[in-house]
């Protein structure tokens, strides 16, 4: 098809045959399969059949997550749990997946579906376990649910998903399509409480089964999954144009480890994605606890601030691809942004205090929070592009093990967040807390640029 050509070593096909140095005998040279990618073939894009699935599993699969957040707190404690053990639940929800991140390069080697496949399958299972969980009136029913739900996340989610954009389109459409699938995920963010609060409206019961508040998200989301299921078995098996299957010969195993670059990206989008983390699970108890919210207000103000920061990265999305503006100069502004306005989230006024002032505070912390999420959005976006972008210049094996770094950092990232956030905000102060880990974690990320100003 013109992509792939058989390559041989220049100084063997100048000599005619490499020779031994302690023999002197005559060594066939190798032929080496690589890919030779022109103009047109850096602007092809993935297949649109299989991209659009590999979004919508971003969009429910983050829908899945943000959707019990309004009533997760609540329904814990109806089970005689905690707030650190909601916490827990919470972050497990997607922390799970880092146990089976390691395995990507071998879940995904040959195709994409049977893994997407067994995704599905707990996914669906995780939400069942979700909804029984009034049945069988324990709060460790719920955890064990989420992380079934979760446990395939990293490999066959996040980490298959940034594969299949390095394997199946041009180097010219990479940060697009990596934006695209980071704002489907903050549409999918959105639209999740906003399910939420149309669930809290249902309430019946079926024999044993209670059909409420609590529960219908998972079974909600588990008739999603199934239907996900049905939809992969039409998805036809994207071919892999853009991928090295052989790799060059070398004795060098450095060459799969991550530079400092690397390094510093994934560190960059373990922070970004903590910090969208922290702020949804306390904004729940925030909203409610402190400005007096109802848990359909919440709903609806959590829905909004990731639709406007959805909205917002597009935006940006569509005119950094048309501008070809270089990653760096998106990152650096996003995490400056992330920690300034982070400082709109601090201290919040009692209920009793005057009308005026207590309104004043509530609109603050709504641009704060709409302006933090946008930061956060286009610095975890773009700080994958620049990982995946260094790490597929080292080696074949650098940039697989980079797609499982940024799977397993967005995975740290948001588990923690989402653990500190529910588990601080509800103690006295504790908002407070956690805003401060918003702005504290943004300025690490920012330290190493006060010594090296031209790092990127």
């Amino acid at each position: 098809d013109g992509l792939q050509v058989l390559e041989l070593h220049g100084a063997a096909l100048a000599e005619g045959a490499a020779r031994s140095p302690a023999s002197g005998a005559a060594t066939a040279p190798t032929p080496r399969l690589v890919h030779l990618q022109d103009k047109d073939a850096e602007d092809q894009c993935m297949p649109w059949s299989f991209e659009l699935y590999l979004l919508m599993v971003q969009f429910f699969f983050m829908s899945n997550y943000t959707v019990v957040l309004p009533t997760a707190h609540e329904y814990m404690l109806s089970l005689g749990g905690s707030s650190w053990l909601a916490g827990c639940m919470v972050a497990v929800g997607i922390g799970a997946g880092m146990l089976t991140s390691p395995l990507a390069s071998w879940m995904i080697k040959r195709a994409y579906k049977p893994p997407l496949c067994a995704l599905m399958v707990l996914a669906f299972a995780g939400n069942v376990m979700y909804g029984l969980g009034q049945v069988v009136r324990s709060p460790w029913l719920l955890i064990f649910g989420q992380a079934t739900k979760s446990m395939l996340w990293g490999s066959c989610g996040a980490a298959l998903g940034s594969h299949a954009i390095y394997s199946c389109a041009g180097k010219k459409t990479r940060s697009s399509s990596m934006a695209l699938r980071g704002n489907f995920q903050f549409l999918g963010m959105g639209v999740g409480p906003l399910l939420g609060a149309i669930l809290t409206k249902i309430s019946f019961s079926i024999g044993l089964l209670n059909l409420d508040e609590y529960t219908n998200p998972g079974w909600f989301f588990s008739l999603v999954w199934l239907a996900m299921l049905v939809w992969l078995f039409l998805a036809p098996e994207p071919a892999r144009l853009f991928e090295d299957k052989v790799v060059p010969p070398t004795s060098d195993r450095l060459g799969a480890m991550p530079d400092s670059k690397i390094s510093w990206g994934l560190w960059s989008i373990m922070v970004s994605t903590g910090a969208v983390a922290v702020w949804e699970v306390s904004a729940t108890i925030l909203t409610q606890q402190y400005f007096g919210w109802s848990v359909m207000r919440c709903c609806l103000f959590i829905s909004a601030m990731f639709m406007f920061s959805m909205a917002s990265g597009e935006v940006l999305r569509i005119t950094a691809s048309r501008q070809s503006a270089v990653e760096a100069n998106i990152v650096l502004p996003s995490l400056a942004g992330l920690a300034l306005f982070s400082l709109m989230l601090y201290w919040y006024l009692p209920v009793s205090a005057p009308e005026g002032l207590v309104v004043g505070n509530q609109i603050i912390y709504v641009i704060g929070s709409a302006l933090v999420l946008t930061c956060a959005n286009a610095a975890r976006t773009y700080s994958s592009a620049i990982a995946l972008r260094q790490a597929a210049a080292r080696s074949k094996a650098c940039k697989d093990a980079t797609c499982i770094g940024v799977s397993f950092s967005m995975a740290i990232g948001r588990s923690l967040g989402a653990f500190l956030g529910m588990g601080l905000a509800a103690r006295p102060g504790g908002s407070n807390f956690a805003a401060g880990c918003i702005t504290g974690l943004s300025l690490l990320v920012l330290l190493p640029f006060t010594a090296a100003p031209n790092f990127l």
